[in-house]
């Protein structure tokens, strides 16, 4: 009897919905006990800059834009390195039990706290060092997510060039819709038609205007796409460094509401796709378990912890809870509003996550491998649309769902940037000459961009994900004992947080004790991480330089995750012996 993708898809889409109408109705209520009346900081603080009342539908689509990365994408085929049933559970349980509780949980705190950020929230519910030690771990950890996300945008456009097009024309569009709602005072309705018929146009430049791809599919490793590779990471930084330097209300915002509709778009095509697989013929292709699944290569790692890192968003992810506290939190008109942001969009980047799995789950193991991790998705895609739409819409398939990873990476990215020089100027604050030299966000900006340009440019992505994937959840683990500790201040339940917190953080630190442990052993064998850009034997001593950098960052991730969380059940149990 042949499965197909529409049947895994079907009962994802059933429990994402008892997921937000059952579970999160219910802990939003109980737990939480939001009151719209309340004075958000929203209006408490309102600056137009970054305190300012918003729409839930806008808003919604900043948060949404603002956590689904390429991560939720990538993340589903590298964990199919385990099969794609423990890579299915994972998206639907880890979303189920820990990935929007999460995002809610960093949200409310926030909101409930004058829309104080981490580092403020860390310092007056736990302690000023473990404040300290989070401002050093949050810059290893956004270097680990600008090397991972700048490597998967410029091997996406040094593979298909149309795909860089149609990005371009979607930040033009969000460019010109922002200042359509905010300066012209236009409606959204209107500045949503506008920005969609100037995405549209970039579609079709994309696909059809210009020869594409116009550089070709060509190698990463080859000496003709190298060059290809430093412009595109030099195009993707300009388009980060406006982002991170610019008041996210006239370039960040704008764009990022403007890309999710095409973001979203491709989530619907893919679905509905997956859903009609039964009556397209498009059977289900790779094994549900590989020969050895507990620990199917050395790269890949044991399924635990390594599977639960491997897809660093779509379950859970660390770096909602510095877009939701950072951003959304002072944006947040309505305390009723923050159930439908916080875990609506998380639930919706399991949407995302599902229908990227199901896209794989159409591809054989050969021409998934083939294909690659960026090209996976798009190939996937091919296979499920086209006997819909027919070959002649290949084009615009190929050149939409290139770009459909793309953009939410960069999106993503430009605020990394802007968070990451952000995180340098408070680690800095003691030493005045890094301080005065951070404080100039152009530079600080420039200087974060360099070193995660450096790290893609090794090319070595496995061992780059990994890291980003163990540092991303790790923070999460660390978010929910921090929501652990204000609930328990303020006498709520703490067992629906402290538990997927304890099991988050032992696995994280094991994740990156094994990476990091890996690294350090091919280095002492003269064996270094073999990256494409790398491998040729004249580059040898570069490889060996960056597998050392690589395993040094994840033992320095470790440590710092160890006294927070050490700092952080201190802090807990003084809490609850105080209540006893």
């Amino acid at each position: 009897m042949a499965l197909f993708p529409a049947y895994f898809v079907a009962i994802g889409l059933i429990v994402y919905l008892v997921a937000y109408f059952v579970y999160a109705k219910w802990y939003d209520k109980r737990i939480w006990g939001p009151d719209p009346k309340k004075t958000t900081p929203a209006h408490m603080y309102m600056d137009g800059v970054e305190f300012f009342p918003t729409g839930r539908y806008v808003l919604y689509g900043f948060q949404f834009k603002g956590i689904a990365g390429a991560a939720p994408i990538v993340g589903p085929f590298v964990a199919l390195s385990f099969g794609w049933l423990p890579a299915l559970l994972w998206i639907l349980l880890g979303n189920f039990f820990i990935g929007w509780l999460h995002d809610y949980n960093s949200l409310f705190v926030s909101v409930r706290n004058e829309g104080k950020t981490l580092g403020p929230l860390t310092y007056e519910f736990i302690s000023p060092r473990t404040r300290n030690v989070l401002m050093g771990f949050l810059v290893f950890y956004l270097l680990t997510v600008t090397a991972a996300f700048m490597w998967v945008i410029a091997t996406l456009f040094t593979l298909r060039g149309g795909a860089m097009i149609f990005i371009l024309f979607v930040f033009a569009a969000g460019v010109i819709s922002g200042v359509m709602l905010y300066i012209m005072k236009l409606p959204l309705t209107i500045t949503t038609i506008a920005g969609v018929v100037i995405m549209v146009i970039g579609i079709i430049v994309g696909s059809w205007l210009i020869p594409l791809p116009f550089w070709g599919y060509a190698s990463l490793g080859a000496a003709d796409s190298a060059g290809i590779y430093v412009v595109m990471l030099v195009v993707i930084s300009i388009l980060c460094l406006l982002g991170a330097t610019l008041p996210i209300i006239r370039y960040a915002q704008p764009v990022n509401y403007m890309a999710f509709w095409p973001c979203v778009a491709g989530i619907i095509l893919l679905i509905a796709a997956e859903l009609a697989s039964p009556f397209t013929g498009i059977a289900l292709q790779p094994p549900a378990l590989p020969e050895s699944w507990y620990f199917p290569s050395i790269a890949a790692g044991p399924v635990w912890p390594m599977l639960f890192v491997a897809i660093a968003c779509g379950a859970i992810s660390g770096w909602h809870s510095l877009v939701g506290s950072s951003g959304s939190a002072r944006q947040l008109d309505l305390e009723t509003d923050a159930l439908p942001i916080g875990a609506g969009s998380m639930l919706t980047e399991g949407l995302l996550a599902l229908a990227a799995l199901g896209a794989y789950m159409a591809l054989d193991v050969g021409t998934a491998r083939s294909l690659g991790s960026v090209g996976g998705l798009a190939g996937g895609a091919s296979a499920l649309l086209i006997p819909i739409l027919g070959e002649a819409a290949a084009p615009a398939i190929w050149t939409f769902f290139v770009a459909f990873i793309a953009l939410y990476a960069i999106t993503v990215l430009q605020l990394v940037i802007r968070f990451m020089r952000m995180a340098l100027l408070e680690m800095s604050a003691n030493i005045p000459p890094l301080r005065a030299l951070f404080a100039n966000k152009y530079v600080a900006s420039v200087i974060c961009l360099l070193l995660g340009g450096i790290f893609a440019y090794s090319g070595a992505f496995t061992f780059i994900w990994y890291l980003f994937g163990g540092a991303n959840q790790l923070l999460a683990g660390l978010m929910l004992l921090l929501s652990t500790v204000y609930l328990a201040s303020v006498k709520k339940q703490t067992k629906y947080n402290l538990i997927p917190a304890i099991f988050m953080i032992i696995t994280c630190l094991a994740a990156l004790l094994y990476l990091s442990g890996i690294m350090i052993y091919r280095t002492a064998i003269g064996q270094p991480l073999v990256a494409r850009l790398l491998a040729r034997p004249e580059n040898i001593g570069w490889a060996t330089a960056f597998t050392v950098i690589f395993g040094i960052v994840g033992f320095v991730l470790v440590i710092l995750g160890l006294i927070m969380a050490n700092d952080s059940f201190k802090a807990l149990r003084k809490l609850w012996a105080a209540s006893s």
